[in-house]
Parts: C-alpha cells; sequence; structure tokens
C-alpha cells in the first residue's frame, strides 16, 4: 500500500502538469514571448524589491539580443545569477540553516562510509544523495523568495518532520528501523500533507500559495529527517535494531541507503504532491461566497490601485468582502489550533507508550 502510494505519485504530478498546459488558454505572439524571455522573466520576480530594477535591466537588454542560441545562454547567465544572490531577512537566515543542514548530512555520510571502509556503490548513493541535497537547497532557496511562503512553509515542514518523529518514538532505533502501523502511514503520507495544503491555501485564499507551501514544507522535512537519520546510522552504527544475517558494513550500508529512498525520496515526494492536491481541492472547494473574493476588491478600487474606493460600490458588496476576510481568518486560525492540538496529543500519547 505504501509503496502504491509512492509509485502514484508521478504519476499525479503529470496528469496535473498535462491538464494544466492543456486548459491554459494560448496567448498571442506578443505576450506569450519565447522561453528566454519566459525563464529571465521568472528570475527577474525571484528578486527583491531593493534589486528590481536590474531584474528590469536584464529583461530589457533581452530585447537586443538576436539569436535564440545567444538568448538563451543570456537568460541562463542571468538566472543562474539570480537564484545565487541570497535572500534577505528571516529567509537568509532559513536558507543558511537548510543549507547547514544539506551539508552536515552529506559530511556525516562520509564520515560513516570512511570509517566502514564502504564499497564503491555506497560511494555512488553519496553522489545521488548529495545530489538530491544541492537540488532541494536550490529550490528552498527559490522557494523562500516568494512572498508570504517562508514562515508557513517551514513551520508546515516542521510539523510533518515532528509528526514522522512522533510516530517513530523520537528514538535513534526508531528513526532507523520504524514499526508503523498501515493506519500510521496512512496518516503521515495523506492526512499530514492534506493538511499542510489545506492550510497554506487557507492562509490567504491562494491555491498558489498553498501548494508552494507544500512544497518548502516537504523539502524542510526532507532535509531535517534525512539528517536526523543520518546522524541516527553514525552513532548506532551497526548496533540497534537486531538484523541478522549481515556484517557491519553491509548493515550500515543498507542503512544509509534506506535513509536516501525514504527521506530524500518518498517522504518529500509524497508530501509535495499530496498537499499539491489538498492546496488545488481547497481553492475549488470554498464556500461559493469566497470565489467574490477576489472579484469584490477589484470593484470596490479605483482603477488606478490606489485603495479609494469607488463611488460605485455598495455597502452591501463592501460588508460581504470584509464578512469572506473574516471568514478565511477563522478558518485558518481554527486549523492551525487543530493541528496543534493534534500534534500534541500525538507526542504525548508516543510519550506515554514508551
Amino acid at each position: 500500500m505504501v509503496t502504491f502510494i509512492v509509485m502514484l505519485c508521478p504519476v499525479g504530478i503529470a496528469v496535473a502538469l498535462i491538464r494544466r498546459r492543456t486548459w491554459a488558454v494560448p496567448a498571442g505572439a506578443v505576450v506569450r514571448g519565447d522561453v528566454p524571455e519566459r525563464l529571465l522573466r521568472w528570475a527577474a520576480g525571484l528578486m527583491s524589491a531593493g534589486r528590481d530594477e536590474w531584474g528590469q535591466a536584464m529583461v530589457g537588454e533581452l530585447d537586443h539580443i538576436d539569436g535564440l542560441g545567444r538568448r538563451c545562454r543570456f537568460a541562463a547567465g542571468c538566472a543562474g545569477a539570480a537564484l545565487l544572490l541570497a535572500p534577505w531577512g528571516r529567509a537568509a537566515a532559513a536558507l543558511w540553516a537548510m543549507a547547514v543542514a544539506a551539508a552536515g548530512a552529506a559530511c556525516v555520510y562520509a564520515a560513516v562510509a570512511v570509517r566502514y571502509r564502504l564499497g564503491a556503490g555506497d560511494w555512488v548513493f553519496a553522489v545521488i544523495a548529495l545530489v538530491i541535497l544541492a537540488s532541494f537547497t536550490l529550490a528552498a532557496a527559490t522557494l523562500l523568495r516568494r512572498p508570504g511562503i517562508a514562515r508557513p512553509g517551514l513551520a508546515s515542514g516542521l510539523f510533518v518532520a515532528l509528526a514522522w518523529l512522533a510516530l517513530s518514538g523520537f528514538s535513534l532505533d526508531g528513526i532507523i528501523a520504524p514499526v508503523i502501523s498501515l493506519w500510521s502511514h496512512l496518516v503521515l503520507l495523506i492526512a499530514v500533507p492534506v493538511l499542510v495544503g489545506v492550510a497554506g491555501t487557507l492562509r490567504d485564499g491562494s491555491a498558489i500559495t498553498g501548494r508552494r507551501t507544500a512544497r518548502l514544507a516537504a523539502i524542510s522535512a526532507a532535509l531535517g529527517l534525512y539528517l536526523y537519520a543520518t546522524i541516527a546510522v553514525a552513532v548506532l552504527g551497526a548496533g540497534g535494531p537486531p538484523d541478522p544475517g549481515g556484517t557491519a558494513s553491509s548493515i550500515v550500508s543498507d542503512r544509509l541507503g534506506n535513509n536516501v529512498i525514504a527521506d530524500l525520496l518518498a517522504v518529500p515526494l509524497v508530501t509535495a504532491t499530496v498537499g499539491w492536491a489538498a492546496a488545488a481541492a481547497t481553492a475549488r472547494l470554498r464556500p461559493y461566497p469566497a470565489a467574490s473574493l477576489v472579484t469584490v476588491p477589484l470593484t470596490a478600487a479605483g482603477p488606478a490601485g490606489d485603495g479609494d474606493p469607488d463611488p460605485t460600490a455598495t455597502p452591501h458588496q463592501a460588508g460581504r468582502a470584509a464578512r469572506i476576510a473574516s471568514w478565511h481568518q477563522t478558518a485558518y486560525l481554527l486549523l492551525l489550533c487543530a493541528v496543534i492540538a493534534a500534534a500534541l496529543v500525538l507526542a504525548a500519547a508516543t510519550w506515554l507508550r514508551g
């Protein structure tokens, strides 16, 4: 069942991308732009407000470059430079923390491989893990630049990691060889990501925010769990849960490989996919008045977006917009309280069981 859920996630992602591409309304030749222009505009959108003029200058410079090859090279170079620029404020601190976690996990893996004299296959796994860790750090740097994503995404990632650790008993033995029932697996693989996607969408009523929150939660939870599991292997070595029929090196090798598959592939894939689906479903299944949350402010504000009330707007429209915003805040707070209460009950039950 668990393997089926994990294998179904890439299929769900492919179906979602195909449906989005099918439903997309093609733009005209002037509006659509080519691949280098879309890539450069995406990279310019990642920059902070202080570097906005630089991003606009890069887009303007691209208009004077002819040839698809030259345009692609210019756009790729500018996008790489934009990604390498560290974000500011709390997002920068979060990115550094995630980079340190990824580097720490890679160093611990290498130390364990040297200590137990593991073979070439384990070093190939180490290279794969290093590529995944670098990719996660780069993806986190992209998501942390998006406004309103850092705080809910990191909080949701902490919730996902604590849920996995709680059902593993908060112990090194439990994280290496967890004894989890089928229902517990369903909670971790479905219920927890659904809560992340729903909470991220209800926070501001946007499915885009919910999807980005789910992706950042998946990445941050994966980095934390993988670091914890790799440290557990370094501490326990071949000890801990019984694993008969193998040498110390083979036992350690199996545990390191299992950590890569479970924490760097299965957990982030399922969390991001199920959270993505939950965010999209929440945006579609909201009560009908929530659909006017986007249209009412457009009619209640001037065309210049200066926030002045439109003389044609009625008091009924303004009151309805206020009630909708209040409903979203109340739903988000109720869901947040329920998630915190569930986490506390789960942690208490695990402590009493131990």
